[in-house]
Parts: structure tokens; sequence; C-alpha cells
């Protein structure tokens, strides 16, 4: 069996149901092999290899596909909790079967380049967190380029941006965020750690964009204006769960959020400044302005 048709016929099996819940075995069958004569495979998909593709998305990738009674088909059920969504996992399928590695790729296709986000650390990082290792590395700061030795008992890993993060308790107690593509030298240490069962990793991220999440950034209610056409943007991939649409005149439309005002969630809202206001906090206003003005001046020597 040719791993990539297997990738294939897995991405296939998922999106087709995402998109027809209640889909029956016999339609999902045939549009699969309709998909795979599409793109030059063989077309022939039968009841046990179907069969064995949906358990080995349930088994190997806790993709849980049920037959809905109600629905006379298959539906795609929730991953378990804290687990990856499931756009995860299929998406890296899509981009490998998407081209035909017996060719180079043509010049009408412009890849972005790429580097690697800390993913060379990850299977270490995860295999200490399930065994109670402690991890130990050299870490990188952005801040001053300097380099310090680390010891961390890993807790719980988040990808942001294309970045891989582990969180953790340090020797003095403290809750810290690494970025692993900054992490040099990294192993497992022989020391086990008793992991603090009050640390709730959901609810530590709860409120934050991006990886800040220190208490040291309240919890507060932000609005904020935008034109209808950046509205659209931000309606089809919102900032943060509590994104809510307050008021919309047609023209313009009014965001709610409800969470910490970190320098990701800044940075964030200044890349929309072409159309953003922002009607509260007025400190967050004012401190987009300075930012502003700050900018102005180092520029403005070659106005």
């Amino acid at each position: 069996m040719k791993l990539k048709e297997q990738l294939l016929r897995w991405t296939l099996i998922v999106r087709k149901i995402q998109n027809n819940p209640g889909i029956s075995f016999e339609e999902l069958q045939q549009m699969i092999m309709k998909e795979l004569s599409f793109r030059g495979y063989d077309s022939i998909c039968s009841d046990s290899t179907l069969k064995r593709d949906i358990k080995e998305l349930r088994e190997e990738f806790d993709v849980d596909i049920e037959y809905n009674r109600s629905l006379g088909g298959y539906e795609l059920k929730r991953l378990k909790k804290n687990w990856l969504d499931v756009d995860c996992i299929i998406e890296p399928f899509e981009l490998i079967t998407a081209f035909d590695n017996r060719e180079e790729i043509p010049e009408w296709i412009f890849m972005e380049e790429y580097n690697s986000g800390g993913t060379r650390h990850l299977s270490y990082v995860i295999k200490a967190i399930k065994q109670r290792k402690k991890i130990e590395f050299s870490y990188r700061k952005y801040s001053d380029n300097s380099i310090s030795k680390r010891i961390l008992s890993p807790y719980a890993i988040k990808q942001w941006h294309g970045r891989w993060y582990v969180i953790g308790m340090e020797e003095n107690g403290s809750i810290k965020t690494f970025g692993m593509d900054r992490m040099e030298n990294l192993c497992i240490s022989y020391e086990n750690f008793i992991k603090d069962e009050s640390f709730d990793i959901e609810n530590k991220f709860k409120y934050s964009y991006g990886i800040y999440s220190s208490n040291e950034y309240p919890l507060e209610d932000i609005l904020i204006s935008c034109s209808k056409e950046d509205a659209n943007y931000l309606e089809s991939r919102p900032i943060h769960c509590s994104q809510k649409i307050i008021d919309d005149d047609g023209k313009n439309v009014t965001i709610g959020f409800r969470l910490r005002i970190t320098p990701d969630f800044i940075m964030e809202i200044m890349s929309r400044s072409w159309s953003v206001k922002i009607i509260k906090p007025v400190y967050l206003r004012e401190q987009i302005c300075d930012i502003y003005r700050q900018a102005l001046d180092r520029n403005k020597d070659n106005m």
C-alpha cells in the first residue's frame, strides 16, 4: 500500500464527512473513488479498505468518525479534550497529497520560505511530559541574544504562529514559557518531577492572545471599531474565542473581546491600523498612539 495514497484517502474521508454530515457509506465511497481517479490514483476503494481507514483514523489520531442513526450516515465527532484540532492533523496531509512528488514543483507555485519552529524538539519534550522527567537545555533570549542554562519540569506544549512552546515549572517554582526554536542542547534528565495538579493549561491561556498568560496582565473588556471589510476578515478568522460583534451599521462594525491585553494582542491590533479604532479601554488607545508617535519620530528625518 502506497503511503501517499493512504494519506490522501484519510484526508478525503475527513473532509467529505466534515462537509457532508450524515453521508452514507456508499456515498462516501463513491466520492473518494471519484477523487482518487481525478488525482491519477487507482480509483478502487473497497468496503474493507474504507472501513480500515476509518478505524485507523480513530485509533491513530483520535479522529472519531461515527454512524449517526438520526442522520442516517456518518458524522465527525469532536476530538478528545485538549487534543489537536482535526484541521491541524489533516492540513499537512492535504499539502503532501496536493503535489506530485514525482515531478519538480512548477514555476507557477510559490512556496513560502519556512524555518523550523522548534519541531525538532517536539518528540523529546512530549516524552519528558509523559514520563514526568525534567529537561535541561540552553536558551537564547531575543532581547539581548544572551544564552542561559535552564532546567524545566515540562507541563504542556503550545503552538503559536508556526512556533512551538513548552510551558513548565522552573526550579524556583515559577511557571515559564519557552520557545522551542530558541532551545539548544536539549536533553531529558534522569530526575523525575511531581506535577502541580492545580496547574490548568486550558484555563491559563483561556483569556490570553498569544503566549503571554501572566496575571500581570489583568482580564479586561475591550471594544474596537473597524471597517466592514476588515470585520469580514476578523469574522472568518477570529482573534480570540471571546470575540463577538456588538454593532454593525453596514459601514463600520463594533467588536468586543474579553481577554488580557498582552504584547501579542497589541501587535495584532496594530497590524490592522488602517481600519481599527480603539473605543475602550482608553489607556490602550493612548498606549498605541504613543507607539505610533515614537515610530514617526524614528522615521521623520527622511520625510
